[in-house]
């Protein structure tokens, strides 16, 4: 039987370690490729939502692409501390215009 991992998260220790206290499986990764290779691996294992850190969020949009077009995995990205990019909230802003034709935020 095939193993099955419902939601993950990457990136860096500090911004996963609390997603690894309630449970969720975390992947440590500083870089473009290793992050590659570990979506590949949780898409194989039918991993439906997997949140990134948003500096190697950053660094796959041909990754993002490659998955955007299929319903999973939802790939999220989540803060990195203090100094957040604002890449999460960008990209719920750029859904909702997508979905209603106009930018409400």
């Amino acid at each position: 039987m095939k193993e099955r991992i419902d939601m993950a998260a990457i990136g860096k220790e500090d911004t996963i370690v609390l997603f690894n206290a309630i449970g969720i499986p975390t992947f440590i990764c500083n870089d473009k490729d290793e992050a590659d290779k570990i979506i590949f691996d949780l898409t194989n294992k039918s991993c439906r939502i997997i949140y990134v850190g948003e500096e190697i969020y950053e660094a796959i949009p041909e990754t993002l692409d490659k998955y955007s077009k299929s319903p999973f995995p939802i790939i999220i990205p989540i803060p990195e501390g203090i100094d957040s990019k604002g890449v999460g909230l960008k990209k719920i802003k750029d859904n909702v215009e997508k979905a209603i034709g106009i930018d409400i935020f």
